[in-house]
């Protein structure tokens, strides 16, 4: 044990025990992480908009107006954007309803903002660019049995009308949420795919490259489902084939339960990471303190000696 005692009082033993302490909670939390498994979950069906309800030719028109610059007339892409006969119709209402597309600068992350254009604009544009851009099917649908955005006022002629919709929407929206199974099963999912680059609570955060992920708070279940399907920017694609659509109404649902839960707050609240990441975090840096006290007061004892 002389080796020990000797070695011990040697000036970097302070910090060899400081990094093998942190080694060890950073092991003993890798471990312990979650991983993905099963999940089932019911679904909900909305019918898609009828075909009377779109306009082919309205469609075209908003295509050459706002996409055919950067994506070219048939989609084909320029210098300026991207090949979209391939990405299908998910990626395409997922960019526009965000409010990301169109872009004034294509090489710029856009954020989130209002849709440029109607919700009717929209959908003949989606009709157009299925009729005329898409590539044999290429690319995922619009989950359509997932709720959408919930109406806007403006959108309808009269205030019944409106809150007819509201009502219709919000029966729609309870049911997908609500009809997850195990919501224990999406916070894995989501800790497992999505919370390294969105944050634990949704609130985004830094990517490389002056990119980031988006906060998805404001993100409708059908936005986040296409996100999901499409990988828009540096997000990864998670096919039905990767996450099953079952799987991913436990995650959507996690996701709006987890922004309905009030914040804490505090000086110390750090951006709501996550109890376990917040809690390892105090934990480093309290012993890292008692270590650091502990060598200071040994040097001083070694000093007195």
């Amino acid at each position: 044990m002389k080796w020990i005692t000797a070695r011990r009082r040697h000036p970097l033993a302070g910090y060899v025990v400081v990094i093998l302490a942190l080694a060890l909670f950073g092991v003993g939390y890798a471990a312990l992480a979650p991983t993905s498994d099963q999940a089932q979950a019911q679904t909900l069906a909305v019918d898609a908009p009828s075909p009377d309800d779109v306009n082919v030719l309205e469609g075209k028109q908003v295509f050459t107006q706002t996409c055919a610059t950067c994506h070219n007339y048939d989609g084909s892409g320029t210098e300026q954007g991207p090949d979209i006969r391939a990405v299908g119709p998910a990626a395409v209402n997922f960019q526009v309803s965000t409010g990301r597309m169109p872009s004034m600068d294509p090489d710029t992350q856009m954020p989130r903002k209002p849709m440029a254009i109607s919700e009717e604009a929209l959908q003949n544009l989606i009709a157009y660019y299925n009729a005329e851009i898409r590539t044999d099917d290429l690319g995922p649908d619009i989950p359509y049995d997932v709720p959408g955005e919930a109406p806007q006022r403006d959108r309808f002629e009269s205030e019944e009308a409106y809150e007819a919709a509201v009502e219709e929407y919000q029966t729609a929206y309870e049911a997908y949420v609500q009809g997850a199974e195990d919501t224990d099963m999406g916070m894995r999912l989501y800790l497992t795919n999505c919370a390294h680059c969105h944050g634990w609570s949704g609130g985004g955060g830094a990517l490389t490259d002056g990119r980031w992920a988006p906060e998805i708070h404001d993100a409708s279940p059908r936005q986040i489902y296409e996100a999901m399907v499409s990988g828009p920017g540096a997000m990864p694609m998670f096919s039905d084939g990767v996450i099953e659509p079952q799987e991913k109404q436990e995650l959507i649902s996690y996701v709006k339960t987890l922004q309905s839960e009030p914040d804490a707050g505090g000086i110390f609240a750090l951006e709501r990471v996550g109890q376990v990441a917040e809690g390892l975090i105090a934990w480093v840096v309290g012993l890292a303190l008692i270590i650091a006290c502990a060598i200071w007061i040994t040097a001083k004892q070694r000093a007195h000696d």
